[in-house]
């Protein structure tokens, strides 16, 4: 029988080997879990390999519930629309993640429980985890109306619902299918795997007249009435722009007519007078000059090259809508969208919630943000002119009985000796639900091929 003694001592040294013990436990955890995080990234690591094939990740939706991605008892991926297949994404063992498979891979994979209860499970049980499913922004109606109406024709159309940013819409074109990735996908000469909607860098020709008009609006460099002048051609530091790209060109007319028949000259004109610094600031606060903050990965845009000279002649090419100028149609859909909203750029984004079954434990899936990009006033008047445009009979593919809608052409050099065809939109104008921008590469005339594209969008958008 052990004395008092004795036996404080054995609980003493119990309680230190336990002591130890917990140490020790502590240590390795955190060793493995914070020294050694580059485990989490190796191919062989199982739980690596796993997610390229797990039967229990989550499906992604559209915001009606109509499955677009979902996973078969052997793990593999089944997409059921090719005209998503930029939105939605691809997850491969061999060729990684892309779209929404990847931005909102922790929640398809179930590392976003949806309980703790789930979570333990999953870690100590060693019970498979169920991912939860995800619904897009995209709306199934909308979504088929710009698939079918932009057809095989290489180019994008994106549509966004001003208010909150939400993607209604996005087409790429040509598209592929994500259950079947090849290398010859890679290497393909007309880059399917490439989303136009979002890195898609184009010039815009003459839907670029919208930042440059509501830039001159802001700064007081022109008022809509104001009457303007060309004889024939304007000539800017030797360079003659011609006022002919349009019948309506040679004159003297209010700017808001300018505008209507984008007539270059003027628009040249008015650029230099409004200066760099001045055109710059307001491009930048739509997002030009970087990388759009969105859902998935975009292209920068650029107003002029990073070592060009900032030349009088750059400046006139750049106000109507040439120069150097490149931008993503999701881009010119935001410009758009601005005017739609009043001035002010709600996010655009592309996750809607996440369920668990039937059950809604995510929403919304991304954090909402808008901020103002113009005044009120200058955004009420590039409404004004932009329903002038198709009122002017400037884009009749997109004139609805009944309805007002605010568009701007655009028929932009590709330097191929083409010309891609360009059309931004939003209606109803007075109280916009959609604003949408298409590009059609090499297509010719905006007003001519995009504009009946948007029309088509723009209806089934109404017809909701």
């Amino acid at each position: 029988m052990l004395s008092p003694g004795q036996f404080e001592r054995r609980v003493g040294a119990v309680g230190t080997v336990a002591i130890v013990a917990t140490f020790a436990f502590f240590g390795v955890l955190g060793y493995w879990s914070v020294f050694r995080t580059d485990l989490a990234s190796k191919p062989n690591n199982p739980r690596v390999l796993q997610q390229f094939a797990d039967p229990g990740r989550g499906s992604i939706l559209d915001r009606e519930g109509n499955v677009l991605a979902e996973s078969q008892p052997d793990g593999t991926r089944r997409y059921t629309d090719a005209s998503v297949a930029h939105a939605v994404g691809y997850i491969d063992a061999r060729f990684g993640s892309q779209g929404a498979e990847l931005a909102f891979n922790a929640h398809l994979a179930g590392e976003e429980a949806a309980s703790w209860e789930g979570a333990f499970n999953a870690e100590f049980e060693r019970q498979a985890q169920q991912g939860l499913d995800v619904r897009l922004t995209l709306d199934p109606a909308i979504q088929g109306a710009a698939a079918r109406a932009l057809g095989a024709r290489k180019g994008a159309v994106i549509a966004l619902d001003p208010r909150n940013g939400e993607v209604l819409a996005m087409v790429s074109v040509p598209t592929y299918d994500p259950g079947s990735l090849t290398d010859e996908l890679q290497s393909d000469p007309d880059s399917p795997l490439l989303n136009r909607a979002t890195q898609g860098n184009y010039p815009p020709g003459s839907t670029f007249k919208t930042v440059t008009a509501a830039s001159a609006l802001e700064h007081g460099a022109i008022r809509p009435d104001a009457q303007v002048t060309c004889p024939g051609e304007i000539v800017i530091d030797g360079f003659p722009i011609s006022c002919s790209n349009v019948p309506q060109g040679v004159g003297t007319y209010p700017f808001s007519r300018a505008y209507a028949f984008s007539v270059n000259a003027i628009f040249a004109q008015v650029g230099v007078n409004l200066g760099w610094q001045a055109l710059m600031e307001t491009a930048r606060k739509f997002g030009f000059e970087s990388a759009l903050d969105f859902t998935l990965d975009t292209a920068p845009t650029q107003v002029h090259g990073a070592d060009s000279e900032l030349s009088k002649v750059l400046l006139a090419t750049t106000a109507f809508g040439q120069g150097e100028l490149l931008a993503t149609p999701l881009q010119m859909a935001v410009v758009a969208s601005v005017v739609a909203n009043g001035g002010v750029l709600a996010r655009p984004h592309l996750g809607l919630a996440a369920y668990d079954g039937e059950r809604r434990v995510v929403a919304p899936l991304e954090s909402p943000s808008e901020r103002r990009v113009l005044d009120q006033g200058v955004a009420n008047t590039m409404r004004d002119l932009m329903v002038s445009v198709v009122d002017n009979g400037q884009a009749n593919g997109v004139q609805i009985q009944g309805v007002k809608v605010a568009g701007k052409t655009g028929t932009a050099e590709s330097g191929q000796g083409t010309s891609h065809a360009w059309f931004i939109a939003f209606a109803p104008a007075e109280d916009p639900v959609i604003a949408v921008a298409v590009v059609v590469e090499d297509g010719g005339q905006g007003g001519v091929v995009a504009s009946p594209i948007a029309g088509q969008v723009i209806q089934a958008a109404l017809a909701r």
